[in-house]
């Protein structure tokens, strides 16, 4: 939780600022939604390097399964030997594990911390609002919310829910702006109720402040049908390739799980946050399909395995010719 804490107050404000930007570029257009699918391709684009290093790893994972069976034919019931020589077979190679599987995700992690930190507070990343004005609108806010008979408002205020207040704020603003007459300034005050009465913190006709409720069937309910649809596919095109750069994939009992395991956390995962951040999964999900499916097509196993082999190749005979010349250098001297 620290370190989650630690990411969110200090990366969040360095995207943050990209967001502004984006807002301030495309704002008067499509609004905070469209902002947030230009920030969230931005996002996805800049962690591409390390899905090339994952597809060149299991690459070099398939080239060294040949080496890995033999290792553990030679010393089948050992496994401690096993483990020694196939880890010694890694360093000798120069291939790290973890360039085929969890690193690249863990690179990721920092970004969508960030990315929850930015779309929770469209009055900063937006409006470019001051933390001082921000802070007084919340205790406002706060205030207001209590005191109102209606639970659907009084019962935003609850410990752990203070990060979703600027969302709130915004969803709720035309209740609440007489709230701050004399205690922000009138700019302030008119710039969140254009910001408001454009509509610019919607999308498709959905407020991106509001969390889908699972109790209650709803238009909100296509955030969550379309985060599984978009996480299948994405799960399915990926699964497919790395079978095809690893044919004993497909026996792996655990793969139809992740199938329908990943879609169904990502539509619960959906339901937990509001609108805003169903929208950053979905776009990222339809990013991450595209992106799978062109490097498929154009970075394929194939074409992976070939360019590896090429390297091994030239390697191999630098290796050769220095030991060549050192010997001829010796054999001279």
């Amino acid at each position: 939780m620290a370190l989650y804490n630690w990411f969110y107050d200090y990366i969040s404000p360095i995207f943050g600022y990209i967001m502004l930007a984006i807002y301030k570029f495309v704002g008067g257009v499509g609004g905070y939604g469209l902002a947030l699918i230009l920030f969230t391709i931005l996002a996805r684009t800049i962690t591409l390097p390390t899905t090339i290093s994952q597809q060149r790893g299991m690459a070099k994972q398939q080239r060294l399964a040949p080496k890995i069976r033999r290792i553990q034919e030679r010393y089948a019931g050992n496994q401690q030997k096993i483990q020694e020589e196939t880890q010694a077979l890694y360093q000798r190679e120069g291939y790290n594990p973890m360039s085929a599987g969890c690193l690249p995700m863990l690179i990721q992690m920092p970004i969508i911390i960030g990315l929850f930190g930015v779309m929770y507070n469209p009055l900063r990343y937006a409006l470019g609002l001051s933390v001082d004005e921000i802070s007084i609108i919340q205790e406002l806010f706060v205030k207001f919310a209590e005191a109102s008979p209606e639970e659907a408002i009084s019962s935003l205020i609850k410990k752990g829910s203070e990060r979703y207040y600027p969302m709130y704020i915004i969803q709720h603003f035309d209740l609440f702006k007489d709230s701050l007459a004399g205690k922000v300034s009138t700019e302030t005050i008119g710039a969140i109720s254009e910001f408001v009465a454009e509509k610019k913190f919607e999308i498709f006709g959905l407020q991106l402040g509001v969390k889908p409720n699972f109790k209650e069937f709803n238009r909100y309910w296509i955030i969550p049908i379309l985060s599984g649809l978009t996480s299948f596919a994405q799960t399915f095109i990926m699964q497919a390739q790395q079978k095809k750069m690893n044919p004993s994939m497909a026996k792996a009992p655990g793969n139809g799980c992740m199938t329908v395991f990943m879609p169904l956390m990502s539509v619960y995962f959906t339901f937990l946050f509001p609108a805003g951040i169903g929208v950053y999964w979905i776009v990222s999900n339809i990013y991450s399909t595209v992106q799978s499916y062109l490097m498929k097509k154009f970075r394929g196993p194939q074409v992976e395995i070939a360019k590896l082999m090429v390297k091994e190749t030239i390697e191999r005979r630098s290796r050769e010719n220095s030991l060549k010349q050192t010997a001829d250098y010796t054999e001279n001297k």
